[in-house]
């Protein structure tokens, strides 16, 4: 038998205009639809249609649809007669009237906290707008076989039996648009309500040979996040076929997802709106029973102006089932509920459960075989590093995102139907087989619903996977546990298993023969801190989650970008630790909406947020929920006083335990009524993460804990003049990190007019004091005559992607980095010290005043709503003067060593010929050619520096005020850079245009510089397509498909 299974979709008949102008189309879809109707005598054809049969659910707008719908009928009846006929409706939103009279009432009602649609009144009333298409139903019903929803059902299901029983299809009739609004919002439709589980009646049992096909108007990406998990649910388990409408698009895909679980997703564009007539187009899913397996064939037709055309025909392919209950194998409830368990709670917008799957980002891993170092940065390179090695061991210190990346792995296996196993490695105290066999048999039970453990044991060894978390709780003796590996070796396909390796490097001794033999046996991979590649891929996920942009569009990638930097604000190199944790902990804070933010910078309060709400668990913990306030406040003032007694002693590593313990019996001494014990205070610190614990010493968990607690000990505990004289000593000693980054602390609560910018001025501005008079034009004067205008010698070429490139060619610059930043770290952890030292001994200036600039720019950028123009011009001011002379020392020592080297090599060629003296000025121009280049990269680096300094978009009209004030072309190009560094996907064009081409034009060497800092931004971010166009036009910029030429490059070097 053959089902030719039609979709038609949002209708939208508003009048009788529209009615005219369709029913000249009738003759054309009807006569495509028969044109599929390939064995008269044996076929059933079946109209599916998804919602919005009306434009506005008028009466007599249903009067026309019975009409369009009646002569297609006939149509097929009549060249057909044999060919049975059924049909399949849902409301859509535009099947409501909202000008009902009962629209005020069911509005109200939509509105109630106590609304609940198990309560069939309830569900009336909010349905009771549709009512004029539930009329049509009833009178369609009376003349044709006809499935729809029921106005007191959210789901309604339907049989139809064809081929006297052989066919027995189930439609699952979904209204989606009960509660609808006249204005929809994406994200906000619900199909359950409160403990109602879909569906509202029993779901009977799906046999073999059903075939169900769900049928709604919204597809799931209208729906909020509890409904959509709901909905996921369900589908996976009994949908063959899913039919939607809606977005007016076109979409056909098999979905397939593990346990033999598949639908076919079908689309519908619209068959007619009054606002684009022309757009029209349907769907026919045909599928032939007759054959084993069955076919399936998929087409979609659109308008062309005088009748329909198959725009797609996918040609037969076999029909595949849903076969997910069929299957039996699944996951217990409890595995699944511990794969996508997160560590911490956390929350993203209105979506109040976040599974780990929704935000893993690959992290990456780096693997070192003697000179040749391998990154992993994704799923699928992992697996396939895993097939060709099947032994790997994964190191990473705690938190970096061990036990996350095996339950992904875990995942992965299990799609790929083999069957992945946890083992716990604090339950193995045996290394005997047999003993083992019952500990992995007892745990393929606890994993796996359907199928026997003995049936997963006796499968090949590569069917099987063994995943081992925190490898380092091993507690057996050194021999066994070696042995225990050489079971696990021979029974499994591939053992992972995760370790922190600082254990191992305390407890070298411990375990001498198993390290060996996994030195000898496994791969060891090192687990990175959460750098640059891994942060974005988190940042991405979590983006995602929100659905407001397509990924890889330019509002996604503008998003992107300002979270990025939002980011790096709030995560300075040093507060946090590099792990996912500290960094999902940051979004979910910076995406919730906190009062306090208006009085405090924009991210002071999620550091307060973190810690009032740690503080809060750990009162409420201790019991005494009446006196909470309380409790937090006795914890606060520990923490601070611990804080600053390692802050006196020069530390913010690991002190002793007994300096910890005597500021908390010092504080029990002078504080009346604290009951607890300084030990029982102690472990609650390292419970909830105040405090680190290591070998009887103790240290704050993160860095940003102890800046804010010696902050606001400084702050709220000192007496006012060891207060005044400590901020002093905290501001003058700013380019020390500890110093500089407690006084980014203090600037939360400290005045802006009468104590910061005082404060900079007066250890800021003495520095450098030699070069206060330095001009960016005495460098520009200097760069042409030693570089002999180098800016027309040399013809520099600057190819700028397409935007539609941006993200792929990030990832690849942004993986170089962070290999580079990795072996920074390294080589700065051999001999860190002694660097810092030399570094701060011979540019100690250089260095302070930099950070000045920074702090000054982060007053800015956090304060500057609440600064009037006067301060924030004087900021603004310092910052330029500063970089002046940070610019002008450059100069000045550069001409020092260009003159010192050429003195070099003049006393060397005092006594040679002629030909030596020929090549001396040769030598001297390209010295000094070269310090030239310096000079432009070191220009370029400080103008991104300044413009990041004022990164904030209320300091528009100063900065251009500044501009007007200071005429300096170095002023003039920061301005431009900080206009594009505030906007999102739109370019400064005119301003950029006017820098190189109206009367303000630049000299060639400042064209030089801004040209290069631009062509950074368009190559690392994508914009408005007609501002790139035009700025690359007037820059003289190539715009070129760079990743088909670096194609063509590696062809022709392979």
């Amino acid at each position: 038998m053959e089902l030719v299974i039609v979709q038609l979709t949002d209708i939208h008949i508003k009048d009788d205009e529209d009615f005219d102008v369709f029913s000249n189309r009738i003759d054309s879809l009807a006569g495509a639809i028969c044109n599929h109707i390939t064995e008269p005598d044996g076929t059933a054809v079946l109209f599916c249609v998804t919602g919005d049969l009306a434009s506005s659910g008028q009466e007599n707008q249903y009067v026309a649809v019975e009409i369009i719908l009646e002569e297609i009928h006939s149509i097929i009846q009549k060249r057909f007669s044999k060919v049975s006929i059924h049909y399949a409706f849902v409301p859509g939103n535009h099947d409501c009237n909202f000008n009902d009279e009962i629209a005020d009432v069911r509005e109200a009602l939509l509105a109630s906290p106590t609304l609940d649609i198990e309560k069939t009144a309830q569900l009336k009333v909010c349905t009771s707008i549709q009512k004029n298409y539930f009329s049509f139903i009833s009178k369609w019903e009376e003349k044709h076989s006809t499935m729809s929803c029921m106005p007191d059902k959210i789901l309604t299901i339907h049989e139809l039996n064809l081929d006297n029983g052989n066919i027995n299809i189930k439609f699952h009739c979904l209204n989606t648009s009960w509660c609808s609004k006249c204005i929809e919002e994406k994200g906000k439709m619900k199909i359950v309500n409160g403990k109602m589980k879909i569906p509202s009646n029993q779901l009977p049992e799906k046999e073999a040979n059903d075939i169900v096909i769900t049928m709604m108007h919204h597809d799931a990406e209208w729906m909020d996040w509890d409904d959509k998990a709901v909905w996921n649910e369900y589908h996976k388990k009994y949908s063959d076929i899913i039919f939607v409408g809606h977005d007016h698009a076109t979409e056909f895909v098999l979905k397939r997802n593990y346990d033999e679980a598949s639908n076919y997703f079908i689309k519908g564009n619209q068959l007619f709106d009054k606002r684009n007539p022309e757009q029209s187009g349907f769907n026919i899913l045909k599928i032939n029973t007759s054959y084993n397996p069955m076919q399936e064939c998929f087409f979609s037709y659109e308008w062309d102006a005088n009748l329909y055309k198959a725009i797609i025909d996918t040609k037969y392919h076999p029909f595949v089932r849903n076969r997910f209950l069929s299957t039996g194998i699944e996951l217990k409830k409890e595995i699944q509920d511990f794969l996508e368990e997160m560590d911490i709670d956390i929350s993203c917008g209105g979506r109040r459960e976040i599974k780990l799957s929704d935000i893993f980002g690959f992290p990456t891993l780096k693997e070192d075989k003697g000179r040749v170092t391998k990154f992993l940065r994704d799923m699928p390179s992992f697996l396939e590093y895993v097939e060709e090695n099947r032994y790997i061991s994964i190191r990473g210190q705690k938190e970096y995102g061990k036990t996350a990346l095996l339950k992904q792995l875990f995942e992965q296996y299990f799609k790929m139907k083999k069957f992945p196993i946890f083992l716990n490695i604090k339950n193995i105290n045996t290394a005997d087989g047999e003993a083992l066999n019952c500990i992995i048999e007892e745990e393929y039970k606890k994993t796996y619903n359907n199928i026997e453990a003995n049936a997963i044991m006796q499968k090949d060894p590569s069917e099987r996977i063994c995943l081992i978390d925190n490898f380092e709780e091993i507690s057996m003796p050194d021999k066994s546990a070696k042995k225990m590996l050489q079971y696990l070796k021979s029974k499994f396909g591939y053992v992972i298993i995760t370790r922190n390796h600082m254990l191992d490097i305390w407890n070298p001794l411990n375990y001498v023969e198993m390290n060996d033999f996994i030195q000898d046996t496994f791969c060891i991979l090192v687990l990175q801190p959460t750098r640059r590649t891994a942060k974005e891929r988190i940042i991405d996920k979590w983006l995602q989650l929100n659905e407001e942009y397509e990924k890889d569009s330019v509002a996604f990638d503008t998003r992107r970008r300002k979270k990025y930097v939002q980011i790096q604000a709030v995560m300075r190199s040093n507060y946090f630790n590099k792990t996912p944790i500290d960094l999902l902990l940051v979004l979910s804070y910076l995406d919730q909406e906190h009062p306090t933010q208006l009085d405090y910078s924009r991210y002071s309060y999620v550091y307060d947020g973190i810690i009032l709400n740690k503080l809060t668990l750990l009162a409420e913990n201790q019991g005494d929920r009446t006196n909470n306030s309380n409790s937090i406040s006795i914890y606060k003032t520990i923490l601070q006083k611990i804080a600053y007694e390692m802050y006196i002693k020069g530390t913010n590593e690991y002190v002793d335990e007994a300096c910890v313990l005597a500021v908390i019996l010092d504080y029990k001494e002078h504080y009346s009524n604290t009951k607890l014990r300084a030990t029982d205070i102690l472990k609650r610190l390292v419970d909830f993460k105040f405090l680190e614990y290591r070998d009887d010493t103790y240290k704050f968990k993160h860095r940003y804990m102890y800046y804010y607690f010696v902050g606001s000990y400084i702050e709220n505990v000192l007496p006012p003049n060891e207060r005044e004289k400590t901020i002093k000593h905290v501001f003058q000693n700013i380019n020390d990190d500890v110093e500089y980054n407690i006084a980014l602390f203090l600037a939360y609560k400290l005045n802006i007019e009468y104590e910061i910018i005082p404060l900079v001025k007066e250890f800021g501005e003495p520095l450098l004091e030699q070069y206060q008079d330095f001009r960016y034009d005495n460098m520009r004067k200097l760069i042409e005559e030693w570089g002999g205008n180098i800016e027309k010698k040399i013809e520099h070429i600057y190819n700028v992607p397409q935007n539609e490139e941006i993200p792929v060619l990030r990832e690849k610059k942004m993986k170089e980095l962070e290999e580079c930043e990795a072996a920074e770290e390294e080589s700065e952890d051999d001999d860190i010290s002694k660097k810092d030292a030399e570094v701060k001994k011979t540019n100690n200036d250089v260095l302070k005043i930099g950070r000045y600039v920074d702090f000054m720019g982060n007053i800015l950028k956090n304060y500057s709503g609440k600064m009037e123009n006067s301060q924030r011009e004087a900021a603004i001011d310092f910052i330029f003067k500063s970089v002046s002379k940070v610019i002008g020392s450059l100069c000045n020592y550069s001409m020092y060593m260009a003159d010192k080297i050429i003195q070099m090599m003049e006393e060397k060629i005092k006594e040679g010929d002629e030909k030596e003296f020929k090549l001396k000025s040769k030598y001297t121009e390209v010295i000094k050619a070269t310090f030239v280049e310096i000079l432009f990269t070191f220009i370029e680096a400080n103008l991104t520096g300044v413009a990041s300094s004022l990164d904030s978009d209320i300091l528009k009209e100063n900065i251009a005020s500044y501009c007007e004030k200071y005429n300096s072309e170095f002023v003039k190009m920061a301005r431009v850079e900080y206009l594009i560094r505030v906007s999102s996907t739109k370019l400064p064009v005119n301003d950029i245009i006017a820098l190189f081409k109206g009367k303000e034009r630049l000299s060639e060497i400042s064209q030089r510089i801004l040209k290069d800092n631009i062509y950074r931004y368009l190559t690392s971010y994508q914009y408005d397509v007609k501002d790139r166009q035009m700025v690359c036009s007037h820059l003289g910029f190539n715009t070129k498909n760079l990743l088909i030429q670096e194609q063509k490059l590696d062809t022709l070097k392979s």
